[in-house]
Parts: C-alpha cells; sequence; structure tokens
C-alpha cells in the first residue's frame, strides 16, 4: 500500500475507534483518573501503548530495539486492516467491489498470520494489537475452512489479557510449564527505570491500560460463553478495586450534577461529553452484573444467588436511569449545536448500554427464565425504543471526515481534501454491536406485530429502519453481509444469541 493509505487508514481508526474509546478512558470515564484534573479527557490508547513501551524498554540493547520496531509494525498493520472496512465510504475514485474485498482480504490475512508473532511478543502495543485484531470483522470471502484454519479473535482477546496481567507483574522469577522452563534473565528481564515507576504518570497510564483491558474482558465475559480472566464472577466481583471505584465515582457525579443549572440551555459539548463519558463508566459495570447474572444461569448456582445477581443488575438499570438518563436526554435535545465526535460518542453509549439489556432479555429467554421477564417489562420496553431511537439518529445525523489529498504543481507541494459526509452508523467503530441489535430487535417487532401491539405500516417502517442499517455498515465484514441475507427471511421463532466484542 502507498504512504498516503496507511496514513489515512490510521486517521480512519482515530477519527472513529480513540473517539469513542479514548473518551471511556479518560479521566470523565476511568475510576482510576476520576477527579485528576490534570488528566487527559481523551486518550489515544496507541499512543499510550507507545509511552509505556518505551518506559520499560532499554534503549541501550540493540535487540530489544528491533523487537520494538517489529512490534510498532505487528501494530501499524494490525490498525491498517481493522480500519480498511471504512475505505468505500471515504474514497474520492471508489474501487471496484472486487479490489476492495481483495485489499481487505489481504489486510486481514496478513495481521492475522501476524498475531502468533504479537502473542510471542509481550508488549503494550502487542496487546493492543491482539485486542484490535479481535474487534477486526472476518472479511467477506473468507471460507469457512479458512476461518477455522487459524487464530480466533476471542484467541486473540485472551491472549492480549494473559499479556497484561504479565506486564503489570514484571517479575523475574523462574517461570515454567509442561512445553519450556523459563528462568528470567537479568537481560530478558521487562526493565522499568525507578523514576518512571515513581511518576504518577506512569501509575496513571498503567491503569489506564488496564482499564481499556478490563473493558474488553469484560465485553468478553457478557457475549461471549466465557468467564472474565481480570476480575472476578459471581463469587468476589463487589469487593474489587475498579467496581468499588466507579460506584464511587458515579456518587461524586451525581452530586456535582446536581449543582449544574437543569434543562439544555446550559448543555455545552464540553458538558455533554463529561456526560457521556460518565455514563460510559456506568455502563461497564452494567455489562458487568449482566455477565455475572449469566453465569448464574449458565453454571447452575442456586436460585438465590441467581436471585442476587438478577437484582444486582435490576439496581443497575435503575440507577442508570436515575443518574444518568436525565442528562443523556438534555443531551439528545441539544445535540444539532454539539461536535460530531460528541454526537458519535453519545450514539455509541445509547446503543452499547441499551443493547445489554437486550442481550439480558435474550439470556433469559434462552433459558426458559419467563418468571424473571415480569419484573423488567417496562425496562426492556424502554430498551427497545431507546435502541430503535438510536439507530434512527445514526441513520439521519452525519459526521464529516476530510482525506488530505498530495498534488505537485508548478510552484511546489500543494495540499487539497476530499470531503466525505456519511452517516454515523456508517463510522460507527463497533458495527458489530449495530449487527447485533438490528437482530434482537427484529425479534421484538415481530413479536408486536404478532400479537397485534404494532400495525403493518408501523412494522414495515421498523423494518425499513433496521434494513437500512445493516446497508450503512461495513459492507465488507462476513457478518453484516450475513445479516443482510438472513434478515429478509427472519421468523418470529428465531433464537438470536449474538456474540460482539466491546
Amino acid at each position: 500500500m502507498e504512504n498516503v493509505d496507511s496514513r489515512w487508514l490510521d486517521t480512519l481508526y482515530r477519527e472513529g475507534f480513540e473517539a469513542v474509546f479514548g473518551s471511556w478512558m479518560g479521566r470523565y470515564a476511568c475510576p482510576f483518573l476520576f477527579g485528576h484534573n490534570l488528566a487527559d479527557k481523551y486518550v489515544s490508547i496507541s499512543d499510550l501503548c507507545r509511552h509505556l513501551d518505551g518506559c520499560i524498554v532499554d534503549t541501550g540493547d540493540s535487540q530489544l530495539v528491533g523487537r520494538s520496531r517489529d512490534i510498532e509494525q505487528s501494530l501499524q498493520s494490525t490498525i491498517s486492516a481493522f480500519a480498511a472496512r471504512w475505505l468505500p465510504v471515504t474514497s474520492p475514485e471508489p474501487n471496484s467491489n472486487e479490489d476492495h474485498c481483495s485489499l481487505v482480504q489481504s489486510l486481514w490475512r496478513h495481521a492475522r498470520r501476524d498475531m502468533l508473532r504479537v502473542i510471542n511478543r509481550p508488549a503494550y502495543r502487542s496487546m493492543l494489537s491482539l485486542l484490535l485484531f479481535a474487534l477486526t470483522p472476518i472479511p467477506e470471502g473468507i471460507s469457512e475452512d479458512e476461518e477455522a484454519d487459524g487464530i480466533s479473535g476471542q484467541a486473540c482477546v485472551h491472549a492480549a489479557l494473559q499479556q497484561i496481567q504479565t506486564l503489570r507483574a514484571r517479575q523475574r522469577n523462574l517461570q515454567f510449564s509442561g512445553s519450556k522452563v523459563s528462568p528470567s534473565l537479568k537481560s530478558q528481564a521487562i526493565v522499568t527505570t525507578p523514576e518512571s515507576i515513581e511518576t504518577s504518570g506512569f501509575i496513571n497510564a498503567e491503569s489506564t491500560v488496564y482499564w481499556a483491558a478490563l473493558t474488553f474482558d469484560t465485553s468478553a465475559s457478557l457475549t461471549l460463553n466465557c468467564r472474565s480472566l481480570l476480575s472476578s464472577g459471581l463469587f468476589g466481583f463487589e469487593s474489587e478495586l475498579p467496581w468499588r471505584l466507579v460506584k464511587t465515582c458515579a456518587k461524586m457525579f451525581d452530586e456535582n450534577a446536581r449543582q449544574w443549572k437543569q434543562g439544555s440551555s446550559d448543555m455545552t459539548d464540553e458538558r455533554a461529553n463529561q456526560i457521556i463519558a460518565a455514563g460510559a463508566s456506568w455502563k461497564l459495570l452494567g455489562w458487568k452484573v449482566t455477565a455475572i447474572f449469566k453465569e448464574a444461569l449458565r453454571d447452575g448456582h442456586d436460585e438465590s444467588e441467581v436471585r442476587r445477581a438478577y437484582l444486582a443488575v435490576v439496581d443497575s438499570v435503575k440507577q442508570f436511569g436515575i443518574i444518568y438518563r436525565p442528562l443523556l436526554d438534555e443531551c439528545h435535545k441539544r445535540m444539532p449545536f454539539l461536535g460530531q465526535q460528541t454526537k458519535l460518542r453519545w450514539f455509541s453509549l445509547m446503543l452499547h448500554y441499551h443493547l445489554s439489556i437486550l442481550m439480558l432479555v435474550d439470556i433469559i429467554e434462552a433459558t426458559d427464565r419467563q418468571d424473571l421477564l415480569s419484573d423488567i417489562t417496562d425496562i426492556c420496553i424502554d430498551a427497545e425504543n431507546t435502541v430503535m431511537n438510536t439507530l434512527a439518529f445514526g441513520l439521519h445525523n452525519t459526521f464529516t471526515l476530510k482525506r488530505p489529498l498530495d498534488s505537485i504543481e508548478a510552484d511546489g507541494l500543494t495540499r487539497r481534501q476530499s470531503v466525505f459526509t456519511v452517516p454515523i452508523v456508517s463510522i460507527d467503530p463497533y458495527p458489530h454491536h449495530a449487527v447485533a441489535g438490528v437482530q434482537l430487535l427484529r425479534k421484538a417487532i415481530d413479536r408486536d406485530f404478532g400479537i397485534g401491539k404494532i400495525t403493518e405500516e408501523t412494522y414495515q417502517s421498523l423494518l425499513s429502519t433496521l434494513e437500512r442499517t445493516l446497508r450503512h455498515l461495513p459492507q465488507s465484514s462476513k457478518s453484516v453481509r450475513a445479516a443482510i441475507a438472513k434478515f429478509s427471511t427472519a421468523t418470529d421463532d428465531n433464537s438470536v444469541h449474538p456474540s460482539v466484542l466491546v
């Protein structure tokens, strides 16, 4: 690929993924940074990982410097594979579908082959490469055999979480397994200067990366049938520092918000982003307690434990409704006057949070626990309404990207730009969440239409919104194309259990 393409793919990654994820890692969302006024509001996770790797690598060791260069190249190739799905909506002269599909497949295959090397090079950037590859959709055109003949996204997440544990430990003791005994020689040990460890900046940076890993870990434990690796499950999670900090930060945020002027007239872009970021922190707690409820049902725990986990989910939803939802609704009223990245962050939060409630309902139905649904009827209806309205918001609000074009003229280098304006849903860094939301909403509206709760006109209008959402998502994704193909043939009794990350 030409350098300009690599730079543009990096820009797409930063404008989309890091605009959203960076808000979750900033001082308004990350519980480890809450109240640190000198901490950044938005954090580039890739730059942060580079900074941390720089702190723990001995620049005088040529072997380690070369290894660091390989780690950086792997991260860049993963970012390119991750962002390639958005090239069609930002190309001044779009290539044919075949050319774009071939490019996406090539980048994905290259990144996937590299993942085994990434696993064997523990570093903060390696951890990020593994997590980003897990978020990279399998391209359309990849056969089932090829898909099975290599590492999976779920395995990459688990490897990344293992790396963050190793990096945080920084131990040099003897380590061994059945395949290898590895005494941690001094020359191979992770080098961290005393000065870097003692600074609050290093500690904050390391804590932020841990919060990022915990975000992926929590998501995987909910959307996939696996246990959390960084956090306790049904027994013990309440005593863990991150979740206690989230609850404390929520109380502090609520106390501060009560001092604000009521209504949307005082809703600035700055305040809206503070509200959205704070809500995103509670969203992760909501995903955590929902994952624990799923664990209680899946592992056959006593009914008292199932009930306790269920009530924790209900309480989490109620607290979100009291502390954050009114403020998020005020943000929505003021949305025409807010920035496009603020709109993208609001869209992402509202979709992700309420998607977890739809998944809760799906879990209850899949385990035939209809007795639990009666207590959350209003919560379920509100979640269905909100996800539908959020998808409509993503279709009707736009995001503008400016792609620089270099041209050499008589008087030297001239800078030009191509401007692309697309629906927010098209540039959403988590399109798999939209796919899951569409599938679960399809079940809901089929149900309501079947019992005569909505008219045929309304039913067709809702279906149109869902179908338009799918068609605005990256069409190079195998999952998106499969969802579109399945959409028209979905039936009332389909059991949808989506697998999504973060």
